[in-house]
Formats: structure tokens, C-alpha cells, sequence
């Protein structure tokens, strides 16, 4: 009986601190937003802490700039699988499909991003 009662408080435990589909569609819908917009800051925001200090931000912003000058905008976006490194989308820009992997964290703060060719 004991055995059952800790199977069941771990499980309610994992799906209480686990990122759902939704959080994870919300997240792409805001990052397709603020790139469609050119707000490239505030995706940054929305990195942790320690993801801020491995992507500098002008980095990042160069390179989401470059991807919407180049590519457009993003029209569409669509769950591809979940993979190692985070859940896959399949963002199609006005010129070209890209792949985006992003991970959260338990707060909901984008620890992994990449966009990168598909």
C-alpha cells in the first residue's frame, strides 16, 4: 500500500512541475510573435539566467535578424517531435521552413534555442 501511495505522489509530483504541449505552444506563439515583430529582446528575456550567460545577446539578435531580412516572416509554425535537446517545431518563413528546438524550464524560462535549417 505504501508502495502504491509514493507511486502516486511522484506522479502527481512530475505532471505538477512538468512543461505541458500548451506551455510549450504559448512559447512558440510569443517567439513567433516577437520575431515577426523584430522584438528580439524579448525572447532574450524569456532565457534563464544561465542560458543568458552561454548567448550573448547581440549574437542573438543578429542572427534573428538576419533569419527575418533573409527569410521573412514566419506564417506558420507546427509540432515536428520531441527530441534530446528540447521539442522540435517546424517554423515556415515566407522563403524557407526552419526547425526550432527549445527547451523549458519548470518556470516556464526558455533554457535551449536553436533555429536551424530543416
Amino acid at each position: 500500500m505504501k508502495n502504491i501511495i509514493c507511486i502516486i505522489f511522484l506522479c502527481v509530483i512530475h505532471v505538477s512541475f512538468s512543461q505541458t504541449d500548451t506551455d510549450y505552444e504559448k512559447q512558440v506563439e510569443n517567439i513567433t510573435k516577437f520575431i515577426n515583430a523584430k522584438d528580439v529582446k524579448s525572447i532574450y528575456d524569456s532565457f534563464t539566467d544561465d542560458f543568458k550567460k552561454e548567448t550573448a545577446f547581440d549574437g542573438f539578435e543578429k542572427t534573428i535578424l538576419d533569419y527575418h531580412e533573409e527569410l521573412g516572416n514566419i506564417g506558420a509554425t507546427e509540432f515536428w517531435m520531441e527530441g534530446e535537446q528540447g521539442n522540435c517545431y517546424l517554423l515556415e518563413f515566407e522563403k524557407a521552413s526552419m526547425v526550432l528546438i527549445l527547451k523549458l524550464t519548470p518556470e516556464l524560462k526558455i533554457s535551449g534555442f536553436t533555429i536551424d535549417e530543416y
